[in-house]
């Protein structure tokens, strides 16, 4: 009864356990959406975005009327000494004036050579241009989270291939140390395997300090702690079927670099309108509505008061301003000339960039293809290299080099399936497509 009592919490345990692990598994798409969600840059830009639409309505552009209403109550003490014509004479002291001064006004420019609604205009885009800016800084963060979360899984695949390898050459100083205990091979053989031995353990230190340096950015990247827990899908698989036409399209019209730059161009041409507005005349109304009252205890007159409705149209006509004007002009036009050569520049840059991704794709691909074939032969070449060490056929050095030959393969072959993989993340960053994902 004891035994099956131990039986059943060691299958508790284990189930525990693996249900622990599979429960701090992240897959790539649930890591971007912690991101989008969490990550602090994009949190930023989140909260400017909101600044852009606050700042977007008709109030900010100057299209709508000012309020104001005015308030003053004021008192004074005087003593009073008059003579009058006909010989009175009038003292009073402490005599106490009170004055009262209220009223509404209002001022409306309704006309100021459409500056206005170029404002508005410029506003606008000013919000478009804080929507663009979160969208590529979301586009961005994905970019970094799939770079980030395949180097963690390029580090577990080199360091499962590494412990793979550190058996043949555990395997291989067994072997150089039961001959050299036997007196059939000189004890260099051994101290070189078991140097060789030790040299890959030291790698293996080397990728798990890797390993958990990557998931402290990555946690970083996802706004969580740095110690926080997690395990990766060790799969990488390349999207072969991206075409450098359909990403060329996209990326003429989505990419974010560029519509940031002909919103930018349009902010532009809406301040070049608002500057020419000033040429015109602008015409204001003013309205107001007023009670004026005072009190006074001595004096000719010892009560006033006056209440009611005031208003004028204003209207200013600009004659000559130095110059300024036209000076701001000729700025805005060498300011926009810049932003349509800023464009070009972006569109050249943005097609370069796409080309040399997609090449650096197509070839990493093609390694990956390689590299694949040749690691199968690697493969086959150790296990026959090793059974001949066994049999005395070849030495020591000769099976070393194949052990090595085995480890470059399986690094080269992993990281042509990240580069290929980061390639691929990059291109679909240029055509603005990583934060569809």
């Amino acid at each position: 009864m004891k035994k099956k009592l131990q039986l059943l919490s060691a299958i508790l345990l284990i189930s525990s356990i693996a249900y622990t692990q599979a429960s701090t598994t992240l897959t790539i798409d649930e890591a971007i959406k912690i991101a989008v969600e969490k990550n602090f840059d994009v949190e930023i830009e989140r909260n400017a975005q909101q600044i852009g639409a606050i700042n977007n309505n008709w109030g900010t552009a100057g299209l709508l009327p000012t309020i104001s209403a005015t308030s003053t109550i004021g008192i004074a003490s005087n003593n009073l000494e008059q003579r009058l014509s006909n010989g009175t004479t009038i003292k009073r002291n402490g005599a106490l004036l009170r004055n009262l001064n209220a009223g509404f006004a209002v001022s409306w420019r309704v006309f100021d050579g459409m500056r206005m609604f170029a404002t508005k205009r410029r506003l606008e885009e000013l919000e478009k241009i804080g929507e663009l800016s979160f969208r590529s800084q979301v586009n961005t963060t994905v970019f970094n989270v799939i770079a980030a979360y395949y180097q963690i899984v390029q580090l577990n695949q080199q360091k499962k291939a590494l412990q793979a390898t550190i058996k043949f050459f555990e395997e291989r100083k067994q072997i150089a140390e039961s001959r050299f205990t036997i007196g059939t091979a000189p004890k260099t053989d051994f101290l070189q395997a078991e140097v060789d031995l030790n040299q890959q353990k030291g790698n293996l230190l080397t990728i798990e300090n890797s390993i958990r340096i990557a998931k402290a950015d990555f946690n970083n990247l996802l706004a969580r702690k740095p110690e926080t827990v997690f395990e990766v899908l060790d799969v990488i698989e390349p999207d072969a079927g991206l075409t450098f036409a359909g990403l060329v399209t996209k990326s003429e019209s989505d990419n974010y670099d560029l519509l940031l730059a002909q919103s930018n161009l349009s902010v532009l041409v809406q301040q070049k309108r608002e500057i020419i507005a000033q040429r015109l005349p602008s015409v204001t109304l003013n309205g107001n509505f007023n009670l004026s009252q005072s009190r006074n205890d001595a004096g000719f007159t010892l009560f006033n008061r006056n209440l009611g409705p005031s208003g004028n149209i204003g209207i200013a006509v600009p004659i000559f301003q130095g110059g300024n004007i036209k000076r701001q002009e000729q700025v805005a036009d060498i300011n926009i000339k810049n932003q349509q050569v800023i464009i070009d520049r972006l569109k050249n840059q943005v097609y370069t960039n796409l080309l040399n991704a997609y090449s650096n794709f197509q070839n990493a691909l093609n390694l990956v293809k390689l590299e694949k074939s040749t690691l199968s032969l690697i493969e086959e070449n150790n296990m026959i290299s090793t059974e001949r060490f066994r049999k005395l056929a070849i030495t020591s050095l000769e099976l070393r080099q194949v052990q090595i030959d085995y480890i470059n393969g399986q690094t080269r072959y992993i990281n042509s399936l990240y580069m290929a993989k980061l390639a691929e993340a990059e291109m679909k960053l240029l055509a603005g497509d990583l934060n569809k994902l």
